[in-house]
Order: structure tokens, then sequence, then C-alpha cells
């Protein structure tokens, strides 16, 4: 009889192969260009790629990531609809530590947080929009627990793991050794996930659902849930309903996620895009939390 080749269990539930969806740019709006494009490029290292469409493209020496447009006039408000944070990942635990060296050189204040899934630095920028910078560690993970009262998990030796505990910043530190903490952005730096607040759980799964995404985490009682691309990573999507539900979407003029871009590399997965219409580059409108999303096909539908 022959053996099979057992999944490890943080790989139970995906799919093996590239995955379905990728995050391609994610657009900003703030309310001072200069002082939020000076704010990224410090804090994250992130290149100034040049003018686009009216903002700043930022980016990696192999791609642009963000675009910061200038015209909102009042900081962000966690009590709207949209970016609850934007991740950007890193490629290996060098570069994750180096940006941990180089936020704390900075004097940028940090909450460095064990997800088991990822380790994970987050700070804001000056108008109060969340960033998640992440190294992705799947292969920590053993299971989920019991979560009726709240996250469970344990990790690939079996110790408990509440999914939030603090990082360890000395031990990360020590991986920055050598490293020149003022160096640009690591080339492989990529857009991990977004995390959005909805004004309801499952109608906005229902809706990402239809564009490729997977659901991950179902959780309700506690007003989350994570949906995954395929692969072998879950956590490219994340929704939540933390700030209340049936909230508004941001004001024109505020500071927020202006759009995003998702590449979609097999059309016949997109099964509905309601409220979506055909364009140039494959499907553009807005999402549940009224944002503006394009969704790029390499062929038309």
């Amino acid at each position: 009889m022959q053996s099979q080749t057992m999944k490890p269990a943080w790989q139970a539930n995906k799919t093996d192969g590239p995955e379905r969806l990728n995050w391609k740019i994610i657009e900003l709006q703030v309310t001072d260009l200069d002082r939020a494009t000076g704010f990224w490029m410090e804090a994250l290292g992130l290149r100034n790629l040049g003018p686009h469409g009216g903002g700043i493209a930022l980016g990696t020496g192999e791609r642009a990531l963000f675009i910061l447009h200038p015209g909102a006039r009042a900081p962000a408000n966690p009590r709207h609809l949209g970016m609850y944070h934007v991740a950007l990942g890193v490629p290996d635990q060098t570069a994750f530590s180096r940006l941990l060296a180089r936020l704390i050189a900075r004097r940028i204040p940090i909450a460095p947080v064990d997800l088991l899934m990822g380790k994970s630095i987050y700070i804001s920028d000056p108008d109060g929009l969340s960033i998640e910078i992440t190294f992705e560690t799947p292969w920590r993970f053993g299971r989920f627990g019991e979560m009726s009262h709240g996250f469970s998990l344990y990790d690939a030796n079996g110790r408990a793991h509440n999914g939030r505990e603090r990082l360890d910043v000395e031990a990360e530190l020590a991986h920055a050794r050598g490293a020149n903490p003022d160096a640009p952005l690591a080339d492989g730096a990529f857009l991990a996930h977004l995390h959005l607040q909805v004004a309801a759980l499952e109608p906005a799964i229902a809706w990402f659902e239809g564009l490729g995404f997977s659901k991950n985490l179902m959780l309700p009682h506690l007003g989350f849930s994570d949906l995954s691309a395929g692969g072998t990573y879950t956590h490219r999507l994340a929704l939540n309903t933390w700030a209340g539900k049936n909230l508004a979407p941001a004001p024109p003029d505020m500071a927020r996620l202006l759009r995003y871009e998702l590449d979609v590399s097999d059309p016949s997965i997109v099964v509905s895009a309601p409220d979506l219409e055909r364009s140039a580059q494959g499907l553009t409108g807005r999402d549940p939390t009224g944002t503006h999303i394009c969704v790029n096909l390499p062929i038309a539908l």
C-alpha cells in the first residue's frame, strides 16, 4: 500500500500551489501628503517612486505597494466602515527584525505582538491609519482550540497560545545584528492582508467569497472572520464588527482607505461580483464597506 504524506495542521484547510488572489496596490487618502509620505518612508523604509494619479507611489525596488493621495481634512475615525489596518509583509526574519530596530531607533510607538501564525508590529501613521508589519510563520501553528470565549490556539509543539502574546523584542532584535536598519525596505516585501471593518459579517463574507476568497474562521460571537486566498497561508482578508454593527462608511473628507486592487489568477473563481462592473482591467466598483475596488482579471469574463 502506498503511503500518504500528511499535511501539517496549518495546511489542513489549504490548497497547494499559488494563491488565487493577490493584493496589488493599496491607495490611502491623507490630510498632509508631504507629512504622510515622509512618515511612511522614514518608518518603513519605503522608496518614493514618484507621482501617480494625483498622489505619490511608495514601494520597494521591485514594485509599488501604496499610493498616498491628498484630500482628507480630518484624521481617521474608527467608528466608520473601511480599513481596520493594512498589513505589510516582509520576506524573512532578518527583514522583520531590521524593521523593528528601525522603528525603535526612530522612537516610533510600536505594539509588537506574537500572533503565532505570524510575528507582527503595529504602528499608526500621523492620520491614525493603522499599519501592521508582519513576518508570516505558519509552520509554528498547530491547531485551533475551543473559541467560545476568545481566541485559542496551539503551536506546533502543542503549547497553548492566545494568538495575541507579546513579542520578545530582545530576541527579535538579535536577528538584526549586523544588518543596517537604515537600509530601504527589503525587495520581496508584499501586501500581506487587508483587515476591514464591516457592517455585518455574513453578507460581507458572502460578497468576498464571490470573488474567490475562502472562509477560514467564522467567529460571530467575537465579531470576526478570516478568509484565505488559497495557497498555504490563510490570513489574507480579515473582517470585523468590533466598532459596532451597521456603521456608516467613512466620510469623503476623512483619512481612509480610498481604493485597492486585487490580481486574480483565474477568472473562473469569480462566481459572483455584485455591484461591480466590467472594465478594461476586469471588474470595478465598491466593496461592502463602500471602498472602491478593482479586480484585475487575466482575461475578460
